[in-house]
């Protein structure tokens, strides 16, 4: 397996090469992002280790450039103290990376045996990823929209959605920072997620989103009601759901769900709810995890919004749910936020035709 190492420290430098060389590793070197970009062009690594603080380009950006022009996985390593508690990881998720690890701190550090057997068993897997070219955001659009969608659109606006779930795994950071970042603030629904993450990463994810969006952040607590305008995420080792009095239901995961949680048992609540009166978006992610949930969503009569695979990080949920037909439309993540912006203007702007057909002795509603 062919690796890139993109580091500005010589000593980390040579002791990667030196332990991925020993274990069978092709392995380059570069000192910083210009010059792991130029290497690009006429090499093509397996993998891709990220530094996140070099000179020039930093770790971020230079990702990103990566996954502007090629297909390739890239990890970040970390030298945080604690990886889980630190805006770096979720930054570098948001860029594109597939994952961030804690750097070796040297071969006499307590834990140096751990580190690189947990660098080398990520390196491997996510090399085996099959990652798509990030887009432009000027040049995505909708693709594939069935003939029924305006109509299912319409409908939506006069069924009045209460609720928008979202299901997202690997490279979902990514457009979910697009997606929010796009959002008009008055959102006249709660949102919920179901986002893929390794365990006692979602503090820190929590705090991230709500530097990136004006709308409220929190982890989804059991029977809390979900309230307009704000997004709730479905904490760890639970499944997350929803009741018809608009509360969140966790609950423990069956034998059956290999994934906890789940975004098909969040879409699946979600449809048996609401039913018309919900939107569903599926995300970039591995493996098909919210396809068939955003299915029974959509036979249910809810609008369902899928991520134009070419937009995702990993298409694979994407394409999964396209392919069971689950999809009334398909859109990159600036357009998801268009058609959920278009909905809430067009249904603040009937409210306030229906106010104006008031008799003019009963007070406007607040």
């Amino acid at each position: 397996m062919r690796v890139l190492i993109v580091d500005d420290s010589p000593v980390l430098r040579v002791l990667l090469r030196a332990v991925l060389e020993s274990t069978g590793f092709e392995v380059r070197t570069a000192d910083n992002g210009e010059q792991a970009l130029a290497m690009l062009k006429t090499y093509t690594p397996d993998i891709v280790t990220m530094d996140v603080h070099m000179p020039g380009l930093d770790g971020y950006e230079t990702t990103a450039r990566i996954l502007e022009h090629y297909a390739l996985p890239v990890v970040v390593l970390t030298a945080s103290a604690n990886v889980r508690d630190s805006t770096t990881a979720m930054r570098a998720l948001a860029a594109g990376a597939l994952a961030v690890l804690e750097k070796p701190r040297g071969l006499d550090a307590t834990d140096f045996d751990e580190r690189i057997d947990e660098l080398l068993r990520t390196l491997r897997n996510m090399a085996q990823v099959k990652i798509v070219r990030r887009y432009k955001p000027s040049a995505a659009g909708a693709t594939a929209t069935p003939p029924e969608a305006p109509s299912r659109v319409a409908q939506t606006i006069a069924d009045a959605p209460r609720l928008v779930a979202i299901g997202a795994s690997a490279g979902g950071p990514a457009a979910l920072k697009t997606l929010l970042q796009n959002l008009q603030p008055a959102q006249p629904w709660a949102l919920i997620l179901v986002q893929h993450i390794a365990a006692g990463f979602l503090p820190s994810f929590c705090h991230w989103l709500a530097s990136t969006t004006a709308l409220p952040v929190q982890i989804a607590e059991d029977a809390q009601a979900l309230l307009p305008g704000r997004l709730y995420l479905a904490p760890d080792g639970v499944q997350t759901g929803v009741s018809a009095a608009l509360r969140v239901r966790l609950e423990a995961a069956r034998t059956e769900q290999a994934l906890c949680p789940s975004a098909d048992h969040l879409f699946r609540s979600v449809a048996c709810a609401f039913g018309k009166q919900a939107i569903g978006i599926q995300l970039s992610g591995m493996g098909r995890d919210g396809a068939e949930g955003l299915a029974e969503l959509y036979r249910k009569g809810g609008l369902t919004l899928v991520q134009e695979p070419t937009s995702a990080v990993i298409d694979s949920m994407p394409r999964a749910a396209i392919d069971l037909q689950a999809a009334c439309l398909v859109l990159s993540p600036e357009g998801i936020a268009a058609v959920l912006n278009s909905i809430a203007q067009q249904m603040a702007t009937q409210n306030v035709v229906r106010r104006g057909n008031e008799p003019c002795t009963t007070p406007p509603k607040s």
